[in-house]
């Protein structure tokens, strides 16, 4: 290898690691939980996956209305929400308008709890690069089950008998 191309390579390796040691010290104080990140309501008040737990697991959607795979899942995720009494459904944007997300939600004909995640926080203390993301929490905020990428109904159903007493 050149003197050239060893030294290009040295660099590389530099500014890869200060990208990612930059990237792991994220913007909060570290000891935060994906359940304790800061979400918004559509009507602009603050939330947190934690604070809409309440005595059953939470399954938390990851979507954007530019998503084709969660066009397909949200009205899914709203059957399981109904027929469940087990587990509770939040759907969380990630950076929409709040407008937007209304208009949305009544063109899919959706009612499901929805809180949002501006800037991609709750993505980012999960590890997750994109949309769509499936996270089953526990009572206490803890993870279960996640599924990346886009999740059947029966892949969801499979984690809810799993990890979700019966009734």
């Amino acid at each position: 290898m050149s003197r050239h191309r060893r030294r290009a390579a040295v660099w590389l390796a530099l500014i890869c690691t200060t990208v990612s040691l930059s990237a792991c010290a994220g913007s909060g104080s570290g000891s935060e939980t994906p359940a304790e990140v800061a979400l918004e309501s559509v009507s602009g008040s603050s939330t947190t996956i934690a604070d809409e737990i309440g005595d059953r697991p939470m399954l938390v959607s990851m979507w954007a209305v530019w998503c084709q795979p969660c066009r397909r899942e949200l009205p899914e995720l709203q059957k399981i929400s109904r027929s469940n009494t087990g587990v509770d459904v939040l759907a969380v944007n990630v950076g929409d308008d709040p407008q937007r997300i209304t208009e949305y939600l009544d063109e899919m004909s959706l009612e499901l709890p929805v809180a949002i995640d501006p800037v991609g926080d709750l993505l980012t203390a999960l590890d997750i690069g994109t949309v769509p993301a499936t996270i089953l929490f526990d009572r206490d905020g803890s993870i279960l089950w996640s599924h990346l990428g886009a999740v059947s109904a029966e892949q969801v159903e499979a984690a809810l008998e799993e990890y979700v007493p019966a009734n």
